[in-house]
């Protein structure tokens, strides 16, 4: 039984094959009620496909031929003309005319609109340059970079590794709502100021400006007992354009009671025990600070020669008194 069941399923693919769908139709409705539970399900299967509804073929699944024009032209000799096929008619384009190269004027005005963009971009900032001069001839310089947008800019990423080219031993601490932090090691006077140049120049060149470069100079006239210091600051922002929302300062740290302070075209404010001297954009802008500090070697060689001057005096006064000169017990 189960050999015959087989030879009907092979049946029914036959019928399939010729288009007698009915006989097959039938043969597998007596094959649902088969025994055998693996020809069973086949059948099932087929059945579902014979009996589903013929849906009409779209004609862009077939291909038709074109016919072919045969001429016999003598005897057994025959010529086949070309078939030449229909050529399709493209709609004419529109007249645009000769295309032209951007004039010398459209490529200006792009230059300007980009430098403008960068300019924007990068001068939503706020930069404090800090100066701290912790002996004589010595200078430490550092940049704290805020970003008024609470965001990393690229103008700021840029500058970090173009500091990290310029001074490799530079500290620099980043965070993600865009704050720099710009630590550089205790240099000389001399090397403060180149350093202190090319970061301004860096800095203008990151962000597509251009700006004369600053100049630091620290005078001292060293004493016995101290250091007379004048720090001489210049930052000429005259070719420097008005930049919304930028904002440029430098805070003086570790000042002495003891200065006297300049400057132009805006005055220093007083930030605890530190300076804070605000730039004025598109102006020369002058710092003098004169300041003494004082030798903690020297004071302390004066005291000893104090102190040794009246022990001898507190001495002498014992002699004349009669006393004599201290002696041991016996």
């Amino acid at each position: 039984e189960l050999q015959g069941a087989q030879v009907r399923m092979l049946m029914v693919t036959a019928w399939m094959g010729i288009g007698e769908e009915q006989k097959a139709i039938s043969t597998c409705r007596l094959l649902t009620h088969s025994r055998d539970n693996e020809l069973r399900q086949r059948a099932k299967q087929l059945l579902s496909v014979l009996e589903a509804p013929s849906l009409p073929r779209p004609s862009n699944w077939s291909i038709s031929l074109p016919r072919l024009d045969v001429t016999t032209i003598s005897g057994d000799s025959i010529s086949t003309s070309r078939i030449k096929a229909p050529k399709k008619k493209t709609p004419p384009l529109p007249a645009t005319g000769t295309p032209k190269d951007f004039s010398i004027g459209f490529s200006i005005l792009l230059f300007i609109v980009l430098t403008a963009l960068t300019i924007l971009l990068s001068g939503c900032v706020r930069i404090t340059t800090e100066v701290s001069i912790p002996g004589p001839d010595r200078i430490k310089l550092g940049w704290e970079i805020e970003s008024s947008t609470k965001q990393l800019l690229p103008w700021q990423g840029e500058f970090e590794n173009a500091m990290k080219d310029i001074i490799p031993e530079v500290d620099i601490l980043t965070s993600p709502e865009g704050r720099q932090k710009i630590k550089a090691p205790i240099l000389n006077s001399k090397d403060a100021n180149s350093l202190l140049q090319r970061t301004v120049s860096t800095a203008a060149n990151t962000a597509g400006i251009n700006i004369k470069k600053p100049q630091l100079n620290l005078h001292e006239e060293n004493w016995f007992l101290g250091v007379q210091q004048d720090l001489t600051l210049e930052v000429d922002l005259s070719n420097l354009p008005k930049i919304p929302g930028l904002t440029l300062s430098i805070l003086i740290n570790q000042v002495p009671q003891n200065k006297t302070t300049e400057s132009i075209p805006l005055s220093i404010h007083k930030n605890g025990s530190a300076l804070l001297w605000q730039l004025q954009q598109g102006e020369l802008n002058q710092l003098n600070l004169h300041e003494w500090r004082w030798n903690q070697l020297g004071v302390g060689t004066i005291l000893i020669i104090i102190l040794l001057i009246i022990s001898l005096i507190l001495q002498r006064i014992r002699l004349n008194l009669g006393f004599g000169f201290p002696e041991l017990p016996p």
